[in-house]
């Protein structure tokens, strides 16, 4: 289960009013969905930042405010401002522990490839995936192991370990992590080709000439 906290505060200042919270360092916050109407909060900005880097976007967030209420929130939206990138505004999703939910979980590479030669690229084509899941068992992240992929065979959603409790809602036959000859190597691989073509058709002028010459001589 999810270790995130967070402590908040009821909120009163609504409107334009909350510039003066986002002055102070807050972040203005709505709860809903599980919950009988809708509740404003406001929490700690650097709080909040630092459960959203340690997967609060697909976890189980537990939050208490100081009130007394307690709420198992999934992190639905949040609002940044477009120059400072600072946090605005943040939608609560309220959950029931015992109904599954949907989340986007972070896709993320371990290991390298066994058959790796020259310059290849790797691509990961898919940075999340769709999962299906009580709150309390949605993973921060899941792993996939990078040993298995060549040339010939990607990997694919069909390859991935869920963890216990988890399914994936995407499409089995998905590309995940996909390997590709570099520019460099492709661009030197299409001069060798052109070189070999230009060499292969000069060679017969040679050879047709070397018999002029020796028929000029038989003569």
């Amino acid at each position: 289960m999810s270790d995130l906290n967070i402590t908040a505060e009821p909120r009163t200042l609504v409107g334009r009013q909350v510039r003066q919270l986002r002055r102070n360092g807050l972040v203005p916050v709505v709860v809903y969905g599980r919950v009988d109407r809708p509740v404003n909060l406001q929490v700690d900005g650097p709080t909040l930042e630092r459960a959203l880097h340690h997967g609060g976007m697909s976890q189980l967030v537990q939050v208490a405010v100081s009130d007394g209420q307690q709420h198992n929130v999934l992190i639905r939206d949040i609002q940044r401002d477009p120059v400072t990138a600072r946090l605005m505004h943040a939608d609560f999703y309220a959950v029931s522990m015992t109904e599954t939910q949907e989340a986007d979980v972070a896709l993320v590479a371990v290991g390298k490839p066994l058959v790796m030669a020259g310059n290849e690229l790797i691509l990961q084509n898919l940075d999340t995936i769709t999962v299906e899941a009580l709150p309390a068992d949605i993973p921060a992240s899941i792993e996939v192991d990078l040993s298995k992929l060549t040339h010939e065979h990607p990997i694919l959603v069909s390859a991935l370990v869920a963890p216990a409790g988890v399914t994936f809602l995407a499409d089995a036959d998905e590309v995940v992590f996909s390997m590709v000859a570099s520019r460099v190597d492709a661009a030197e691989e299409e001069a060798e080709d052109v070189l070999e073509a230009g060499e292969l058709a000069v060679e017969p002028e040679v050879i047709a000439r070397g018999k002029d010459e020796d028929e000029d001589e038989d003569e």
